[in-house]
């Protein structure tokens, strides 16, 4: 039998992708067996296109919220109400889904074969490409980390994380939860999902980065990564930089809420830590190789 998924999607002023991502999951080798959509409140005729999918597929559920100017990035806030409309532990996976992607048909059947292959895996996904040209370009993103456009969860995984936060940063947040209590994080770079409309298209780039920076600031990162990030976004943008570095500083100033535990805090910048080290030493020993070939021996000096 195949494993109970739930999937819930949040969506606002969609009509242009969302009839593609339903037609990617209805193709899907293993579909899930209910799928909560959250409108928060289209102006558009996305409602309309998800109702009549909704009137075909018995599985598909449409929730509507009314409009507003603001919303939660990603739709979050749409989030709590669409998993309000579930029970976790009816299911064994829980997948959180966008609304502009296209999936291969094997997607599920794929992300499971991993969850298979490895029981301390608590949360999967495939890798975000964006195509161009007629190529399809990675959205770059470490290995550990899942982007919150796809992500799957072990339903004894999602229980311990206690459901789903609704600020920036959430996808981090959950992922450090994870490891706090030994689970397992990771995109697969060779099950693509198609990005149709690329991460942060449509906003500003000062607004990018300073939620960007204030994300930094709720998931505990290092200091020292911090910095060494507001670097490297000044090589290539000073003005993204600024962004960035106000985003952390506004919401230190403030004190805005984030986690008090000091084990999540520790599994956060620990991993920070070690990724910075594993950066620095390979180059750290080609230098000392080279200096090494260089400089000759003092028994070869007489020869």
């Amino acid at each position: 039998m195949n494993p109970r998924i739930a999937l819930v999607t949040p969506l606002k002023d969609e009509e242009k992708f969302i009839r593609g991502m339903i037609e990617s999951i209805l193709d899907q080798q293993i579909r899930p067996e209910v799928w909560v959509i959250v409108d928060d409140g289209s102006t558009d005729n996305t409602p309309d296109i998800v109702q009549d999918y909704c009137g075909r597929f018995p599985f598909i559920e449409l929730l509507r919220l009314p409009a507003r100017s603001e919303r939660k990035p990603g739709g979050e806030g749409a989030i709590v109400v669409a998993l309000a409309k579930i029970n976790p532990a009816d299911f064994d996976y829980i997948a959180r889904f966008d609304a502009d992607l296209l999936f291969e048909p094997d997607y599920f059947a794929r992300i499971l074969q991993e969850f298979d292959r490895d029981p301390a895996l608590g949360i999967a996904g495939g890798c975000l490409y964006v195509e161009k040209n007629g190529r399809r370009i990675a959205e770059k993103a470490p290995e550990y980390h899942v982007r919150g456009a796809v992500k799957m969860y072990r339903r004894a995984c999602f229980a311990e994380l206690g459901g789903l936060g609704t600020e920036i940063g959430w996808d981090t947040t959950d992922e450090v939860w994870a490891w706090t209590s030994g689970w397992k994080t990771r995109s697969f770079a060779d099950i693509s999902v198609i990005h149709r409309r690329p991460t942060g298209v449509g906003i500003r780039a000062a607004r990018i980065y300073r939620e960007r920076g204030r994300a930094e600031y709720l998931t505990w990162s290092h200091p020292v990564f911090i910095v060494l990030k507001v670097l490297k976004i000044a090589i290539q943008n000073p003005l993204n930089a600024w962004s960035f570095a106000l985003g952390v500083s506004t919401a230190y100033i403030r004190k805005d809420p984030r986690p008090t535990s000091a084990a999540f805090r520790h599994a956060r910048r620990s991993q920070q830590l070690s990724r910075l080290l594993s950066a620095c030493l390979p180059r750290m020993l080609r230098s000392r190789m080279s200096t090494q070939t260089i400089i000759p021996s003092r028994n070869s000096l007489h020869m």
